[in-house]
């Protein structure tokens, strides 16, 4: 009696002729609905992807950007601002998981749950262009998460990009034959337990690096205002003090990984403590002479010690067209309308601390207001 040699995808069934898409010749006898990959599988394998491309931006270039390998779930290592850098490492580490999928048919976190993406002609793993333009294709899986829903009910459990790339999904422990070159036997390379292992370990390991207690320090912002009181004989007039201290970075620790956290982008280049000053010529001030005068920010201690003086000299010169003329003067400490002062010494603050913002003319003050520093 002749007996059929084993498949290796188990039993075959009966459907309508409307429940499956055409044919799949590239794997043998139709596998059954079990032999395709569930959806809950493929979702699982989507979230480890998504951990790895997280852990692997924090730990190069700190909280960085949302990391989201399915629209809308996403890890909470993330900031709204952009981090040098950042940019490389999430293309770079997305591209060597689309190589993985496109070589051997599974990225790490697939290859965790044990399923593999082969293109439905040739049983083979679909290469790395189709695996690009497949994740592309999931923009109309997006829609309403309708074609992410489709494995739910589909008969070849697909998604529409899987549609549209020709590709199907199996839960199959042994990888298929390389996308290219030859496989040691038609049903592919001897599957290694090592590499699942450590595949294993990298999707798990870094779904828990993320998902895990995390740290957080600095990085607050701190605002107050003032209104200066101004002499009557000032021929400047001079609205609000704003002061707004930019702290150093803060950090984010994470398994006793600590990364420093960006600052938000309205902090700039340089951190510390800036003085906005509103000045403007009085327009009832007639000016023989170029105007000399600086705009000046003081800290100091409750009891009044002095911590440092910050200075932001500049030269007001009217013409006879009643129009005026403002430039600084050189050595300057920020611009026409600041005053900054470096992060350093800001850090080096006592914990009560209070600032004096003025404006003098020809070494005169003519406004000044101030306030107290956060406690």
């Amino acid at each position: 009696m002749a007996i059929d040699a084993p498949t290796g995808r188990g039993p075959t069934h009966d459907v309508g002729a409307g429940d499956l898409e055409p044919a799949l010749p590239g794997l043998g006898p139709e596998p059954t609905r079990e032999e395709y990959a569930s959806w809950s599988r493929r979702v699982v394998a989507s979230l480890l992807d998504t951990a790895i491309v997280a852990t692997v931006l924090f730990l190069a270039v700190g909280p960085a950007y949302e990391v989201a390998w399915l629209p809308g779930i996403s890890f909470g290592v993330t900031t709204s601002t952009v981090v040098p850098g950042g940019t490389w490492w999430a293309l770079g580490t997305a591209a060597a998981l689309f190589a993985l999928q496109g070589w051997t048919g599974a990225t790490p976190g697939k290859r965790t749950v044990g399923i593999v993406v082969v293109h439905a002609t040739t049983g083979r793993p679909a290469g790395l262009i189709r695996t690009v333009l497949r994740h592309v294709a999931h923009l109309l899986d997006a829609i309403l998460y309708i074609g992410f829903l489709r494995p739910l009910w589909h008969a070849q459990r697909r998604t529409f990009a899987d549609s549209v790339c020709s590709t199907v999904v199996l839960r199959q422990v042994r990888p298929p034959v390389p996308f290219l070159g030859p496989g040691t036997d038609p049903g592919g390379p001897t599957p290694s337990r090592t590499v699942t292992a450590a595949a294993t370990v990298l999707s798990v390991g870094s779904a828990v690096f993320v998902l895990g207690p995390a740290s957080y320090t600095g990085g607050d912002v701190w605002t107050a205002t003032c209104t200066p009181e101004v002499s009557d004989e000032s021929p400047l007039t001079v609205g609000d003090v704003q002061v707004v201290s930019w702290s150093t970075p803060g950090t984010e620790s994470r398994w006793g990984v600590t990364r420093t956290s960006p600052l938000p982008d309205e902090a700039g280049d340089e951190t510390g403590l800036d003085a906005s000053f509103a000045v403007d010529l009085d327009l009832d001030a007639a000016l023989d002479q170029p105007l000399d005068a600086a705009l000046v920010l003081r800290l100091e201690t409750w009891q009044g010690d002095d911590l440092g003086t910050f200075e932001s000299p500049f030269r007001v010169e009217q013409h006879a067209d009643g129009s005026s003329n403002w430039e600084t003067v050189t050595p300057s400490g920020s611009g026409l309308d600041t005053v900054h002062v470096p992060a350093a010494t800001v850090a080096a603050l006592p914990t009560a601390w209070s600032w004096e913002a003025s404006v003098v003319v020809e070494g005169e003050t003519v406004a000044s207001c101030g306030g107290r520093g956060p406690s």
